[in-house]
């Protein structure tokens, strides 16, 4: 990527306090001075733990020039090399996303947006499977989904790629808004809508809105894929004046799953649109990656990708790490890590694929706290506890001070106590689990990032091992 002053000038409104107009290009963006290379233009950003302006005269010796707020401008001048670029602009985060901004209205290229509680990076992954059969595709790499790595991937776009496929995460109210005028996609998704992240939003209804902020503020000639399952997408998509391309499973949509079977080697499921009918094996565990799956041959359809390509790569694509990922332990003990992240919807998800699969073996649930979920809190953790004594799961253990919750609602909801353990620290989970488990056994170890879930799988595996 190169861009000239000018481009950069017109593009955030900044003002140029030092440095030549002419005959400077620069060769890249960095908002990161430990990586920043010669002749990019440094943007000094300011977060809740760090501030890049502490960086900026360090990152002028290095870059072509820097971009900085106005109230550090004249001091980044006075003390820099007087032959290197100054920009200064109000907000220098907002300058980042004008900057993409300006990359996405150069090239036109087709972008994808996708939204929602669960499910965002499978599914853009997915779609982006689809379509990389026919054209190169540019895509959110991980999780930068929020306002520095949205801008940051829309940056790396250059006239190859045919389609881009961008993630949009939302921690704070007016953050989807914000993606939707910096990427203006022509493509849209919003994959559920469940109660995550309320102690910034404080209810579900909060999250619908800020959600729909995607469909109210893209292109309305554009076209939007909707969930037509979750009734909270379907009544956003009511307003959308473009075109609409359904799917679901338990609602009649343009594209349609039904004979869903989960096996140990992943999920079946038939596939219907528009007459024709396939059989899809996904190598993924649950029914909610088929939903995941029908967004994905949506999406493809609208770029005239046939049904018979769509199914041949999702029939390759293969899991992430952390996300029911699945691992058979010597000795036939089925376990399945979904240790990423969790919310309600997702925990319930995850708990209702380990109720089904496990088959004539024992179903063990290890759960740690969900965390971000504000006064809903308890409410969520007492409503999971419920749904594992429905689902009739075998033993439970609970790490965290919230799942402690979770293990009185079993109980008060019919699971033996005898049959729930409460671990102090990762060490304990490990050994009682160690110590429980038998051939046949299916072992669902699931929480939200901060509880650092993994330490247990990592420990179970290398006992077993």
């Amino acid at each position: 990527m190169t861009f000239t002053i000018e481009e950069v000038l017109k593009a955030t409104g900044g003002r140029l306090i030092q440095g030549k107009r002419e005959g400077v290009l620069f060769r890249g963006i960095s908002t990161d001075s430990r990586t920043l290379l010669e002749e990019e233009l440094f943007i000094a950003l300011k977060g809740t733990r760090f501030n890049g302006h502490d960086f900026a005269l360090e990152a002028l010796k290095k870059a072509g020039g820097v971009i900085v707020e106005e109230e550090k401008a004249r001091e980044i001048s006075w003390n820099g090399d007087p032959s290197k670029v100054v920009i200064a602009v109000e907000d220098t985060l907002r300058a980042l996303g004008d900057l993409a901004r300006e990359r996405r209205r150069k090239y036109r290229t087709p972008v994808v947006a996708i939204t929602g509680s669960n499910g965002k990076t499978t599914t853009k992954e997915m779609i982006a499977t689809c379509l990389k059969t026919t054209f190169p595709v540019l895509k959110t790499e991980g999780n930068l989904n929020n306002l520095i790595g949205l801008p940051l991937t829309l940056l790396n776009l250059t006239e190859k790629e045919r389609v881009v496929v961008l993630e949009m995460g939302m921690n704070v109210p007016g953050e989807i808004r914000r993606l939707t005028e910096i990427s203006e996609p022509d493509v849209a998704l919003i994959t559920n809508i469940h109660p995550v992240h309320l102690e910034g939003m404080r209810s579900i209804e909060k999250i619908k809105e800020e959600k729909g902020e995607l469909f109210r503020r893209m292109r309305q000639d554009g076209s939007i894929l909707v969930n037509q399952d979750d009734p909270l997408v379907v009544e956003l998509a009511r307003t959308f004046l473009g075109q609409k391309i359904s799917y679901g499973i338990e609602n009649p949509s343009d594209v349609m799953a039904k004979e869903i079977q989960l096996k140990e080697e992943g999920t079946y499921f038939h596939v219907s649109m528009e007459g024709e009918e396939l059989e899809i094996h996904l190598p993924l565990l649950g029914r909610h990656f088929v939903l995941n799956a029908l967004s994905a041959i949506a999406g493809a359809t609208l770029f005239g990708i046939p049904l018979e390509k769509a199914k041949e790569a999702l029939e390759h694509f293969r899991p992430f790490p952390m996300r029911m990922e699945y691992k058979e332990l010597p000795g036939q003990i089925h376990l399945l890590n979904d240790t990423y992240n969790a919310n309600p919807r997702s925990m319930e998800m995850a708990l209702e694929t380990l109720a089904e699969i496990k088959g004539e073996g024992r179903s063990i649930a290890v759960l740690g706290d969900m965390l971000e979920l504000g006064e809903f809190g308890e409410e969520a953790h007492r409503w999971i506890g419920r749904r594992v004594s429905e689902l009739k799961i075998d033993l439970l253990i609970t790490f965290g001070e919230k799942t402690r919750i979770l293990k009185d609602s079993a109980i008060h909801h019919g699971m033996k106590p005898e049959r729930t353990f409460t671990a102090k620290d990762h060490e304990e989970a490990i050994l009682w689990l160690d110590q429980m488990i038998r051939e046949g056994d299916w072992i669902l170890v699931k929480g939200s990032r901060g509880m650092a879930m993994e330490k247990i799988v990592e420990g179970l595996i290398q006992r077993r091992s």
